[in-house]
């Protein structure tokens, strides 16, 4: 009788713990052909910022994109008190960017004296390839950028 009872018990044991060597249920990525997964990968949204300012040049810039889908940017940036060199790759579907970038008159250094005002908004699907070079007053003549 008792070895009955131990087999019994055995085989309880066994039968009752066999849910937990199936594993964990795999995660469901969702996607439009499977609504019933939990993570729908085509609603998330991204945003990327970044500012810019060259006291020095009385120049600004920046970039901003806001609730966009499939985002992918890269900036360059090199600032000295001569020069700025920017460059600009994004690229996303839906979603608004924006960028621009504001040159002051070196003289006055007065936000009412802009030499330059440049600002671009884009909405929807768009690919930006922007490259800016802003250099003080005077030094091309000097050969250091060559012909501009």
């Amino acid at each position: 009788m008792m070895k009955l009872v131990a087999v019994l018990g055995a085989f309880m044991l066994v039968a009752g713990a066999a849910p937990a060597f199936e594993g964990l249920e795999p995660i469901r990525l969702g996607s439009k052909s499977d609504p019933e997964a939990s993570l729908f990968s085509y609603d998330q949204k991204f945003s990327d910022t970044t500012t810019l300012k060259n006291y020095y040049l009385g120049m600004s810039a920046y970039k901003d994109f806001d609730g966009c889908e499939r985002l992918s940017s890269n900036i360059y940036l090199k600032s000295n008190p001569n020069w700025t060199d920017i460059a600009l790759n994004a690229n996303f579907s839906s979603g608004t960017g924006r960028m621009g970038y504001l040159v002051l008159d070196q003289d006055s250094m007065d936000i009412r004296d802009v030499m330059v005002d440049v600002s671009h908004e884009f909405i929807g699907n768009f690919t930006i390839d922007e490259k800016v070079l802003v250099v003080k007053n005077r030094m091309n003549e000097t050969g250091f950028f060559g012909c501009l």
